[in-house]
């Protein structure tokens, strides 16, 4: 499968099924292939790390981001330049504030954004004023 971009900001949850679903998944093959360039945020990292530690256990959750983070195919940017974009975003948006650090880094890159889910608050807030960046979901490919 081609995806849409070479260049994306991976949120959260979309770190997340790239974890779970694992090495031999469409998506896992595209990034070590270097088909996607993948960049997610610290936050997202921590986010990852939490929910697949309730999920997995401790142990498990971070070894998979550790060798994710080894990896080197992710380019993990720290929220430090962006604080000021960040909060004016969330400010405006009422959406979580690990998906508005995902915009704000896709925004300043001019990449696109990857999120898990069609997100009620991500598609409301779509829906009255769009992002000057590309949203694209998880869930609309095929990526088992």
């Amino acid at each position: 499968m081609k995806f849409p971009f070479k260049e994306v900001v991976f949120g959260g949850g979309a770190v997340i099924e790239l974890l779970l679903i694992g090495e031999d998944s469409l998506l896992y093959k595209n990034i070590a292939e270097e088909k996607i360039i993948p960049t997610t945020t610290v936050l997202a990292i921590v986010e990852a790390e939490y929910i697949l530690c309730r999920k997995l256990g401790k142990e498990i959750a971070f070894e998979k981001v550790d060798n994710l983070l080894d990896s080197n195919y992710f380019n993990v940017v720290s929220l430090d330049s962006y604080r000021r974009n960040l909060s004016e975003l969330k400010c405006f948006n009422p959406i979580s504030l690990p998906d508005c650090n995902t915009i704000v880094i896709a925004l300043d890159l001019k990449i696109p954004a990857l999120f898990a889910r069609r997100e009620k608050e991500i598609i409301n807030q779509i829906g009255k004023k769009p992002f000057d960046t590309k949203i694209y979901f998880l869930e609309d490919f095929d990526i088992a």
